[in-house]
Parts: structure tokens; C-alpha cells; sequence
């Protein structure tokens, strides 16, 4: 099972960006405003895809947000932050890159 171990700040530009570190390498990257956080980021390092780490994850984050938005989804990943948000681990999605173009989902 899957642990959060840590959680730091620093400065993106002007904006302060909030790291969660859990194990095995994971960590979701993002901003916090209130209880919305701005996810920007979701790596599972090293780990096997589709092995349900990035989901453990997002469920180890969700109770300390009231709204979850995902920003800057590459189209690639669109997969798995549509199933995310249908499982209520993600509220808002989008927008999606595209190459060099956005489109907002």
C-alpha cells in the first residue's frame, strides 16, 4: 500500500507549487489554493504503468481537497484522467496538449 511521506513547497515563478512525495517514487506536483488544488504533475517514477499507483495515489490526496482540477494533460494520458474523474478522483480536466495545441475537455 502505497504511503504519502512528505509534502513540500517552493517557488514556481511568482506562484508557490506544493510536491507530494509518497513511496516508491511517486510524487503529484501542483498548487494549492484553499481546498482546490491545481494538478499539474503526476509521476510514478520508475514503477510499471497501469499497475493502479497513480490511482492510489490521487486517493491518498483527494481528502485533503474539496476540488481536484488537472491542468495541462498531455493526450496521451487523456485515458486515465477520464477514468480518474469518473471514479471521482479528479473534478475538472483540461486542457489537453496536443503537439503544440490545446483543447479544453
Amino acid at each position: 500500500m502505497l504511503q504519502l511521506i512528505l509534502e513540500t513547497n517552493y517557488q514556481y515563478g511568482k506562484r508557490t507549487a506544493t510536491v507530494f512525495r509518497f513511496d516508491r517514487g511517486i510524487k503529484i506536483i501542483g498548487f494549492k489554493n484553499g481546498d482546490h488544488f491545481d494538478l499539474r504533475v503526476l509521476t510514478i517514477g520508475f514503477n510499471p504503468k497501469r499497475s493502479g499507483l497513480g490511482q492510489e495515489a490521487l486517493r491518498l490526496l483527494r481528502p485533503k481537497f474539496k476540488r481536484i482540477s488537472v491542468n495541462e494533460i498531455y493526450e496521451e494520458t487523456l485515458p486515465f484522467w477520464i477514468k480518474m474523474k469518473e471514479r471521482g478522483l479528479a473534478d475538472d480536466l483540461g486542457p489537453v496538449k496536443e503537439g503544440e495545441k490545446n483543447w479544453a475537455c
